[in-house]
């Protein structure tokens, strides 16, 4: 879809529902339930948050590959995509949220934040990354492109599980790290 101007790197910090839900309602196709959207806000304050900050081009530290640096303060306007963390258990984690400005989808931002977070995970000895979306029994032809972007980034689908999303069908992904 869109390039992004410059070059952009991944930050690890807390608590941005702002730029969790700014992106959201850009999203209504994948978002657009008003429940589970607050949900994702709320979650967002509780969970580390590792958010895709644009770099203008010729900036110090311009490097999209970079490590970033936890804890930055970044206005919500820079923020080009967000991903949200869930660790519950030493060797697994969740990517609870995964949402990405929709002028820079298709640029390598979603991408850039899974491996992002991957790379912390590693060095912490989690070894699997795991996911929920909506499954395929459901017919939602945006979803058909949420999983293979994540079959593209290495997940597997697991199982589908018909009611646990009260009425539409969940899928489970995983992937080793």
């Amino acid at each position: 879809m869109g390039a992004v101007s410059g070059t952009f790197t991944v930050v690890r910090t807390l608590g941005r529902s702002d730029a969790a839900h700014e992106i959201l309602e850009e999203l209504p196709e994948w978002f657009g339930i008003d429940r589970f959207t607050t949900e994702y806000v709320e979650a967002a304050a509780r969970f580390p948050n590792y958010v895709a900050v644009a770099v203008p081009d010729g900036a110090p530290g311009a490097d999209p590959a970079g490590p970033g640096a936890d804890g930055t303060v970044v206005p919500v306007a820079e923020v080009l995509g967000v991903l949200l963390l869930d660790q519950r258990f030493p060797t697994s984690a969740e990517v609870h949220l995964l949402a990405v400005r929709r002028k820079h989808h298709r640029t390598g931002i979603g991408r850039s934040l899974l491996r992002r977070v991957e790379d912390d995970l590693r060095a912490q000895g989690v070894r699997v990354l795991s996911v929920k979306t909506l499954g395929p029994s459901s017919g939602d032809p945006g979803f058909d492109q949420t999983r293979a972007f994540y079959s593209a980034c290495g997940f597997h689908p697991v199982e589908e599980f018909p009611d646990l999303w009260a009425g539409d069908p969940c899928l489970l992904m995983v992937k080793p790290l």
